[in-house]
């Protein structure tokens, strides 16, 4: 006579997700503060439209002018033009290749020259590369 086969019983795996949603969240903040978004959000910039624009590469240098004149290095307001030429080279001393001296220009639309143009000197003095940011402008001539 044959004996009946004992079943074997299945081991459950149990996969811990009570601390996934924190692993997420600690990502998220974590991204953000790398990114170019968190130096520079808030600061209110339109900038200005051309016809041929080029994509940039990121940079993790970066000089906003808002559209009361105000200036600011990496998301901190500064006071003159003299002073983003002060912080670039403490930003740029790392930096090796030419890609790395890159810094990106935001200036606001309604700025006048004799505020803008300061500023773009000052960074050429203080070692950077400006690569101005604009918005494409597609309307047909």
């Amino acid at each position: 006579m044959k004996r009946p086969r004992k079943r074997r019983r299945r081991a459950r795996i149990v996969i811990p997700v009570a601390s996934m949603a924190d692993i997420a969240f600690q990502l998220i903040i974590f991204f953000m503060i790398c990114s170019n978004f968190a130096r520079e959000a808030g600061i209110p910039v339109k900038p200005p439209t051309a016809p041929n624009l080029d994509r940039l590469r990121e940079s993790n240098t970066a000089v906003s002018i808002d559209s009361r004149g105000q200036i600011y290095v990496q998301g901190r307001r500064v006071p003159d033009a003299l002073s983003v030429e002060a912080e670039l080279p403490g930003l740029l001393r790392n930096a090796r290749t030419t890609e790395a001296r890159v810094v990106l220009f935001r200036c606001d639309r309604a700025v006048g020259r004799e505020v803008f143009e300061p500023v773009l000197d000052a960074i050429a003095r203080g070692g950077g590369i400006v690569a101005a940011i604009g918005e494409r402008d597609d309307r047909k001539k």
